[in-house]
């Protein structure tokens, strides 16, 4: 026997053997959440300030909306609805404060967004971190094994498209928060009967995670089917508390806009009609909506592992017939996450976003350690192997995936910064969709909720800073500044050059000249992600 090969068994026999004493087997659970924590906050340094052009949509939206809150006035950007984004920032800016006058809070944060930006984002690592340890534990405790436990906690980054939004202002963040509670919850109800024993008790958990979740962002709801075949095993009575807690919890962490509800139903109306985003297009059409639904299972990771459950389930059916039934729980629980997914893949493919497939990744590796536990191979010595190579392989494939992303968006980070808006300190500085540039994150954070600060933002400056809105019509532009829309051929007028900065410009331009037909540029300073078009300077900032 050659020593590769012995190397390989030594491995694989260390491996097979790995077992951590009770005692022990908490401290490493604690290895990957910390792990999860440091890659989140380093990618976030790596991919620069929030108002870069890849950054400032939506997390500018949600930090405003948190100010809203906190001054008792109802959230304007309430279309996911995103609610629990909201009340969750404004505490996490009264804790800080403690003791300040909300006047006080909002000056601090309007005057330096991108610290508290950092500040509301760290607290969403946090309790993602605290999320992946509690699945670990939970896995931990219902297995009594180390590994199954250790995958569990890797859910986050399964995908890059998960761990990049877990520091985020955004929706995605508490996502990923609510669908890793969601797992727990799932995972303990395998524990002896435990289900069995405490019906309500899980319905009540299931239904609060489902109402947080939901609040959070709508297009999660499929997901949480899951819950309804887990407490179908206990009852129908379990499954009808459930959904009466949910929509209880859904209503109470949606409580802070209800006076924005009918806004949310009338955006949900409209994105429902057509068969295009955001309910654009004409009549619904079939044949879109398939290769919509192709291309989400485009990823290997959901796909193969979304179709060897839906195997195992048959296969689970056929063995029900045969009077030799599988684990009823883990059945359940692999039907949940398989139904869930493929609801959610049914709604998702309308406006195919890979994004808002993001508790669905989270919940993959779940489904893999039902599937173990199913197939009746963990004990054997040849299944516990399997599973801890796939476990090490996963654990390679992540953390080189973490280093390939940083690589991407530190460069794209530094190419934004590159282009400095101040070299054009003397000219007309106008931003459109989604330049990368400090007063226009605001600009079109303050216009989506509501323009309840345009007024203190004005005093703040730049006074040469103007922006093209047309980010709910992008049938027509309109030129504004902080007091609204202004006369875009008298402003540009007033100054000896202009630039005009911003990432969707073949949206833009063709906007643009119908509002100044002919208009020309001399220079064009463009990046490889933004468009950046100057008149009467070079890009240099030389007057000509």
């Amino acid at each position: 026997m050659g020593r590769r090969e012995q190397s390989m068994k030594s491995m694989l026999r260390v491996l097979d053997n790995l077992s951590i004493p009770e005692h022990a087997g908490g401290w490493v659970l604690l290895v990957l959440p910390a792990c999860f924590m440091a890659a989140a906050f380093w990618l976030r340094a790596q991919g620069g300030p929030a108002w870069l052009w890849f950054n400032l949509d939506p997390d500018y939206y949600y930090l405003l909306d948190a100010l809203n809150v906190l001054n008792m006035t109802t959230p304007g950007h309430v279309y996911h609805p995103g609610t629990t984004l909201h009340w969750l920032g404004a505490l996490i800016l009264k804790v800080a404060y403690l003791g300040a006058d909300a006047k006080i809070i909002i000056a601090a944060v309007l005057n330096d967004p991108e610290h508290h930006l950092r500040l509301i984002g760290g607290v969403f690592v946090l309790l993602n971190g605290l999320a992946v340890l509690a699945l670990g534990w939970a896995g931990y405790r219902v297995s009594g094994s180390l590994p199954p436990a250790l995958l569990l906690q890797l859910a986050p980054g399964i995908s890059m498209l998960v761990l990049k939004s877990a520091f985020h202002v955004k929706p995605e963040a508490l996502l990923l928060a609510s669908t890793l509670v969601l797992a727990m919850v799932a995972v303990l109800s395998l524990k002896d009967q435990c289900l069995n024993r405490h019906p309500l008790r899980f319905a009540i958990a299931f239904g609060v995670v489902a109402g947080f979740g939901i609040a959070t962002k709508i297009t999660a709801a499929p997901v949480f089917a899951l819950p309804v075949l887990v407490l179908y095993g206990a009852g129908i009575r379990a499954v009808i508390v459930y959904g009466g807690v949910a929509l209880a919890a859904l209503i109470v962490f949606t409580l802070p806009a209800l006076a924005a509800y009918g806004v949310f139903f009338d955006w949900m109306a409209t994105v429902s009609q057509g068969s295009g985003a955001y309910g654009g297009g004409d009549a619904f059409d079939w044949a879109v909506y398939l290769k919509n639904i192709l291309k989400l299972f485009k990823r290997p990771a959901f796909s193969v592992v979304f179709v060897l459950s839906g195997v195992a389930l048959v296969w689970a059916a056929v063995r029900h017939r045969q009077a030799r039934p599988l684990p009823g729980g883990e059945v359940r629980l692999l039907a949940g996450i398989w139904i869930a997914q493929g609801l959610h893949v049914l709604m998702v493919a309308k406006q195919p976003n890979v994004l808002y497939m993001l508790p669905s990744f989270v919940l993959i590796p779940l489904a893999i350690v039902v599937l173990f536990r199913l197939v009746e191979v963990w004990e054997s010595g040849f299944g516990r192997t399997a599973f801890i190579i796939l476990l090490a392989l996963m654990i390679v494939a992540e953390g080189a995936g973490i280093f390939r992303f940083a690589k991407g968006v530190k460069a794209d980070a530094n190419i934004a910064r590159a282009a400095d808006n101040g070299r054009f300190g003397r000219c007309a500085r106008v931003y459109s969709y989604a330049a990368s540039s400090p007063s226009y994150a605001l600009f079109l954070a303050d216009f989506v909720t509501g323009a309840r600060f345009s007024e203190q933002l004005e005093k703040q400056g730049p006074d040469n800073d103007f922006w093209l809105e047309h980010y709910f019509d992008q049938r027509r532009v309109v030129f504004r500044d902080w007091q609204g829309p202004q006369d875009m051929k008298a402003v540009l007028g007033r100054y000896p050059c202009v630039i005009f900065r911003g990432s969707h410009w073949w949206v833009t331009e063709p906007l643009l000249q119908k509002v100044v037909p002919g208009l020309s540029f001399d220079g064009d300073c463009s990046t490889r992600h933004e468009t950046i078009k100057t008149k009467g300077v070079d890009c240099l900032g030389t007057l000509q």
